[in-house]
């Protein structure tokens, strides 16, 4: 009878939320308790301490910070190794690194990726934006002290309601009472598992910030004002010589195949055009010389 009552009311007042199903199945574990000659006291207190827990939790906030840092470097492979004595003196770890186009002296480009723990994140930004030439800095932090508590109490209260359910099913004799018990079980425990997870991803981003370090390698000669120019117009012409010859040459190589369809199309119109010229250019040759036979017969 008591299975019964459970699952009915597991099944009316369950709408995927943990509150939701807490609150379905404590008047469950009440009649439970009361056939069993137990007491709903600790129950209640254990409710009550489950209420006051996200005012102790909001104490405490979360904040998820980011980061990214460019920088210019004569030497991108040096300023590279400063970077991850960066990572190594806060007590951080490089998760992502890639460098490209690289020649004699050494890598043009390199990118790194960096978690540091979230208490260090302002040194070791003021840190990385010293390692080489500054071009640009950002950080964005974003609070998620809400979300935090309440996946807090949600886990809590998973755990609680499966705890209750266990007891239920340990008491189940019926066959049917017992899968029924079963299936419910195994759902929550699901959704326990899903808001697990998305605690140990909040809990990732707010123990450790994330940096992200560009390094590009800086012109020859390391400064830009000493060159008049000349260099770099040439570069630029060459340059745009190179865009034009591309572009003439798609053009041609898209009127090419029309050129036999226009030569059939223009030969014949010209031949035409030909000799209606010839045409026009005769008839007033042959009109003088018919004038003189006409000149007796009108006398």
């Amino acid at each position: 009878m008591i299975v019964s009552i459970f699952v009915l009311s597991a099944c009316g007042g369950s709408d995927g939320s943990d509150e939701s199903a807490d609150a379905g199945s404590a008047p469950v574990e009440s009649l439970a308790d009361s056939s069993a000659g137990k007491a709903a006291g600790p129950e209640m207190a254990e409710q009550d301490a489950d209420a006051a827990a996200p005012e102790q939790a909001v104490a405490k906030a979360s904040i998820i910070s980011t980061g990214s840092v460019a920088l210019s470097a004569k030497d991108v492979g040096k300023t590279r190794t400063q970077v991850q004595h960066v990572s190594d003196k806060y007590a951080g770890q490089v998760t992502e690194q890639e460098t490209s186009d690289s020649d004699d002296d050494g890598p043009r480009y390199a990118r790194m990726v960096l978690r540091i723990p979230s208490k260090s994140f302002d040194d070791a930004m003021a840190d990385l934006e010293e390692t080489a030439t500054l071009v640009d800095s950002n950080t964005t932090t974003t609070d998620v002290t809400t979300q935090v508590v309440d996946t807090e109490v949600r886990v809590k209260n998973a755990r609680t309601s499966i705890e209750r359910i266990r007891t239920l099913l340990s008491r189940a004799e019926r066959i049917g009472d017992v899968i029924s018990i079963e299936s419910e079980l195994a759902r929550r425990e699901a959704d326990l598992n899903s808001l697990l997870a998305q605690q140990a991803a909040l809990e990732d981003q707010t123990s450790l910030s994330t940096i992200t370090v560009t390094i590009d390698r800086a012109g020859p000669g390391g400064s830009s004002d000493d060159d008049p120019g000349f260099l770099a117009g040439l570069s630029a012409g060459w340059d745009a010589l190179g865009a034009s010859a591309r572009v003439l040459a798609v053009a041609l190589g898209a009127i090419v195949p029309w050129l036999p369809v226009v030569l059939l199309l223009a030969v014949p119109v010209w031949l035409l055009s030909r000799r209606r010229r010839h045409a026009v250019t005769a008839a007033p040759a042959a009109a003088p010389a018919a004038a003189p036979g006409t000149g007796p017969t009108e006398e």
